[in-house]
């Protein structure tokens, strides 16, 4: 654009100076007029043909050059003739900086020579030579070297700007991990308690109810104990899911049972054992948070769950309508509010997406898809770019 607009400029000015000069004009005056135009047309191209439009200014320069020497009339009616084509200042400009710098000086010095000429110097032939391609080489070439001062200072700053974010990332990451190892030795400690005091209840009780009630203990602890050592092996090591071919018993939870409790319509698609534990845990934690938030926060609504397993995932959508009774403030605040959120990460680390979100018509559904063998390095990265909308 720059270009353009140069050379479009210098050819106004030549064809005005050149309308208005009236009887000043040589005999020369038409051909010196028509080589600064075809100079001034090349401008534009000198983008993408620098050495192309140098050698054009040369070939030009060189023959006004001329053309005022062999021109005696002319020269004795005009005292130190202007040789040099008016675009030259543009055009050394643009090869000092499209250029390397010993390539535009050597053009800026081959244009200064027939300028003076050297045939018949003189202090107007020398100072319009220098002015014309010295002087706009030089600034040009200041202009280059602060834009790549500015440009190097920038990347430094934007290079130690990153540098300081990897490192603060690394250190949250760190000390997430140190958390999450400590958060795992308390729990098991106390879960594994639990469940040898719970084992110890069932052996020595009478009681059927007791003994009921210490094996579903035993059980929950156990099954708690799996899910943190599989969770706890997937987020030190990035190890994809352990494939199928689970017991059939390995899924954290009973469906039917957790579904039929909160009088959810169950429909299930396709055979759960083609997906690994650790993802048919996923699914379960899924539809039991999602139905403990409708339950919450829409008393009386009908719940729909829906579970399919293709062959490479499982798809999970829970469904509620609008509320049918007033919700009990007492009820909806009971909680810590990380129960979607933390569904969210759950699936993230394993691979999967998830959304959460009203329905348009007054419901809310909860969706997730989890593949059944999946990195957990593949998806980390947008795990934080999602909104999870908690339901009022």
């Amino acid at each position: 654009m720059a270009a353009i607009g140069a050379a479009t400029l210098f050819a106004i000015v030549q064809i005005v100076l050149y309308t208005t000069s009236g009887d000043n004009r040589g005999p020369g005056s038409l051909a010196e007029l028509a080589l600064n135009l075809l100079l001034n047309a090349s401008l534009p191209l000198v983008v993408r043909l620098p050495r192309t439009v140098g050698g054009l200014a040369v070939v030009v320069t060189t023959v006004l050059a001329l053309g005022a020497s062999l021109a005696p009339d002319a020269v004795a009616a005009r005292i130190d003739p202007i040789t040099t084509p008016v675009a030259t200042p543009a055009v050394v400009s643009f090869l000092v900086t499209l250029l390397p710098w010993h390539q535009a000086f050597a053009f800026a010095a081959v244009l200064a020579l027939p300028a003076i000429p050297i045939w018949s110097p003189s202090w107007g032939n020398l100072y319009e030579a220098l002015s014309s391609t010295a002087l706009p080489a030089l600034g040009a070439l200041y202009l280059r070297a602060r834009y790549e001062l500015v440009r190097s200072l920038r990347k430094r700053a934007e290079l130690a700007d990153s540098e300081r974010r990897l490192l603060a990332e690394r250190a949250e990451t760190a000390e997430r991990q140190r958390l999450a190892a400590d958060l795992h030795d308390i729990v098991t400690h106390h879960v594994t308690e639990i469940v040898l005091h719970a084992d110890a209840l069932r052996v020595t009780t009478r009681d059927d109810d007791a003994r009921a009630a210490a094996e579903q203990i035993r059980r929950a602890g156990t099954r708690t104990l799996t899910e943190l050592r599989d969770l706890m092996h997937v987020v030190a090591t990035g190890a994809r899911p352990a494939p199928a071919g689970r017991p059939q018993n390995d899924t954290g939870g009973d469906l039917a049972a957790l579904a039929a409790a909160d009088h959810a319509a169950l429909h299930v698609a396709g055979d759960p054992d083609t997906v690994p534990a650790v993802v048919a845990r996923a699914v379960y934690r899924v539809v039991q948070e999602s139905l403990t938030n409708a339950r919450k926060h829409a008393p009386g609504a009908p719940v729909t769950v829906a579970i399919s397993y293709p062959g490479d995932r499982a798809d999970v959508e829970v469904r509620n309508a609008p509320p049918r009774r007033s919700v009990d403030p007492t009820l909806t605040s009971a909680g810590s509010g990380m129960g979607l959120i933390g569904l969210d990460r759950r699936v993230t680390l394993l691979g999967g997406t998830f959304s959460a979100g009203d329905d348009g018509e007054g419901g809310f559904t909860v969706t997730a898809s989890l593949p059944a063998s999946a990195t957990r390095g593949e998806t980390l990265a947008g795990a934080n770019d999602r909104v999870i909308r908690i339901p009022a």
